[in-house]
């Protein structure tokens, strides 16, 4: 199964970001992303479910990301808005157990909430 859409998230970086370079020295730089949804179930019970996505930037969006991350303004925990190209992969892990894998391409990312907010967690 694999599938591509445009898709925007809202949500907090779950890992913190990694730069890589591809073989031929093109930058990219990736973290995971939590997006939860509270819902009130039938018997009045809060809800909660969280997915999480598989962020990757190149270019100089990724080159952005990475000066914000070595300044600590990228870090685990920020809340996100994130938009991209979606594509969810199927694969097995180690113990052969189907899994689905929720990546996106990253078009843009800005950073939400305050630095006041982030210093009060």
């Amino acid at each position: 199964m694999s599938s591509t859409a445009l898709i925007t998230l809202v949500g907090n970086v779950g890992r913190e970001p990694e730069t890589r370079y591809t073989p031929n020295g093109r930058m990219n730089v990736q973290f995971t992303m939590a997006v939860s949804r509270r819902r009130t179930d039938a018997g009045g019970n809060l809800q909660e479910t969280t997915n999480w996505f598989r962020i990757t930037a190149w270019g100089r969006l990724a080159e952005t990301l990475d000066g914000l991350a070595a300044r600590g303004y990228l870090a685990r925990g920020r809340q996100v808005f994130v938009s991209g190209q979606f594509e969810a992969r199927e694969y097995q892990d180690q113990q052969g157990v189907p899994r689905i894998s929720l990546d996106v391409t990253a078009i843009d990312v800005f950073l939400l909430g305050t630095t006041q907010a982030r210093e009060g967690e």
